[in-house]
C-alpha cells in the first residue's frame, strides 16, 4: 500500500513539476515580450522557480520512500 501512494504522490508531483515549468518558461517569454524585469515580475518569477524547487525536493524525497532507502537506514 505503502509503495502505491508513493508511486502516486510521484505520478502527481511530477504533473505538477512539468506544468510549473511550463509556466515558468511562459511567464518569463511573456515579461520579456511585452514588459521588463521589475521587482513584481521578479518576483512572481522568484516564487514560481521556488516552488518548482519544493515539488522537485518532495518527488526525490518520496522516490526515496518509494525505493525503501529511507526505511532501510
Amino acid at each position: 500500500m505503502k509503495k502505491f501512494l508513493a508511486l502516486t504522490a510521484m505520478f502527481i508531483l511530477l504533473l505538477a513539476g512539468a506544468y510549473t515549468l511550463v509556466d515558468i518558461i511562459q511567464s518569463l517569454w511573456l515579461v520579456l515580450k511585452y514588459e521588463s524585469l521589475n521587482p513584481y515580475s521578479t518576483g512572481a518569477l522568484t516564487g514560481k522557480v521556488l516552488f518548482l524547487l519544493v515539488v522537485c525536493g518532495l518527488f526525490f524525497l518520496v522516490r526515496r520512500i518509494y525505493k525503501n532507502k529511507l526505511t532501510h537506514r
